[in-house]
């Protein structure tokens, strides 16, 4: 079970660095040069060290200590954020810009991976969808709310300076991190070098489906430049709209989490994929006939809620079943997952969009998303 104030003090890191990543996000598609697919290769290439990061910052996380690897990664965040500044407002090359975003991906997988591996240790496994529920909320919901604060910070500023003021609200939050965040590590358990030690057979199966969820997550990370582009449409709208989209996800993550606890892992994550399936449809045939991308969001929004089901039943079930010594690695996962598909979805995002447009974009997805469920079924009978 949860333990009151100590048992939430990991979940605070997974929201200010969402938050952060959200508005670097924006303010970095919107400020930096190049072209369409240069931004693509930009925004790309956080995600991209983020995953190859991932099992090292597991292993860090092991050896060193949860809290001491979170302190490492939020000081590299703030380090290579000032970067990016300077490459944008001095250097002005999308090459010096794409090599500092994609060296903040080392550290949002430091901090990310600690912060799972803490909440793996601080939740009994009859209360870990909820805690991996909350987790997804903050995760999801922070990035969403970075996401309006970087189109906030652009309409007031329209330059470079948007970024000092990022990197000052995130230095703020980081006295409170060093202040309060505590160890969580076990004092027992074995660990090998080889993360994938660490891992269930039986969560295996279920990797395709959450890596297309995490490649359709990157594309409509990389829309949100497209929809901005419409006539009409404000930087602001285009945030509020990422906002409005997450918290329906972000809220879906805590229910079906709590789900997951008493109707099982897998029974809730097929909820999931009911919705993602519907909703991808009914998005992708909207979006081709020319209809509005907010009302066509707005229609598919339940299905939305649905397809949250799925992140938090396999976070859980992974945390379920990991060795006690190699959380960390096992949540390692997440970053690794999360990292390559949502780098592979900003990339897609951008050739798709240049040759069907906006619908394009929908059916990318759905195309991911189908080839997903067929290779779940192939290593779900292979593995069983």
């Amino acid at each position: 079970m949860m333990k009151s104030v100590r048992s939430s003090s990991p979940y605070l890191p997974v929201l200010i660095i969402r938050v952060g990543s959200g508005a670097n996000a924006f303010l970095v598609s919107y400020l930096s040069p190049g072209n369409n697919v240069m931004i693509g290769i930009i925004l790309a290439a956080y995600p991209f060290v983020e995953a190859a990061s991932s099992f090292v910052a597991g292993y860090m996380a092991d050896r060193l200590g949860r809290r001491l690897t979170l302190i490492l990664g939020y000081t590299w965040l703030l380090t290579f954020t000032v970067a990016i500044y300077v490459s944008i407002s001095t250097l002005k090359n999308p090459l010096f810009t794409a090599v500092f975003n994609g060296a903040n991906g080392f550290g949002a997988a430091l901090v990310l991976v600690s912060s799972l591996a803490m909440i793996t240790d601080l939740t009994e496994q009859g209360y870990r969808g909820l805690g991996m529920g909350v987790f997804d909320f903050l995760n999801i919901f922070g990035y969403a709310s970075g996401y309006m604060l970087g189109s906030i910070l652009y309409q007031v500023f329209r330059g470079p300076m948007a970024f000092t003021v990022l990197i000052i609200l995130l230095a703020l939050f980081y006295v409170f991190i060093i202040k309060y965040v505590l160890e969580t590590k076990p004092t027992s358990g074995i660990a090998y070098l080889n993360p994938l030690r660490g891992i269930s057979r039986r969560a295996l199966p279920t990797l395709p489906i959450w890596f297309s969820i995490t490649m359709i997550i990157g594309a409509g990370i990389y829309s949100g430049r497209v929809i901005g582009n419409i006539e009409g449409v404000l930087p602001v709208h285009v945030g509020a709209l990422f906002l409005g989209s997450t918290l329906v996800v972000g809220l879906g993550s805590v229910f079906f989490g709590y789900l997951s606890d008493r109707l099982g892992r897998l029974r809730t994550m097929g909820i999931g994929v009911v919705g993602v399936s519907i909703g991808l449809v009914v998005l992708t045939v909207l979006l081709l006939v020319g209809l509005n991308p907010l009302v066509a969001v707005a229609i598919s929004a339940p299905f939305v809620f649905m397809a949250s089901a799925i992140v938090p039943s396999v976070l859980a079930l992974t945390g379920d079943e990991a060795l006690i010594g190699m959380r960390g690695s096992a949540m390692g996962l997440y970053s690794l997952v999360l990292g390559i598909g949502m780098g592979l979805g900003s990339l897609l995002g951008g050739y798709f969009y240049t040759a069907l447009g906006l619908g394009g974009i929908a059916l990318m997805a759905l195309i991911i998303f189908v080839v997903a469920l067929i290779l779940y079924a192939v290593l779900k009978a292979a593995l069983n």
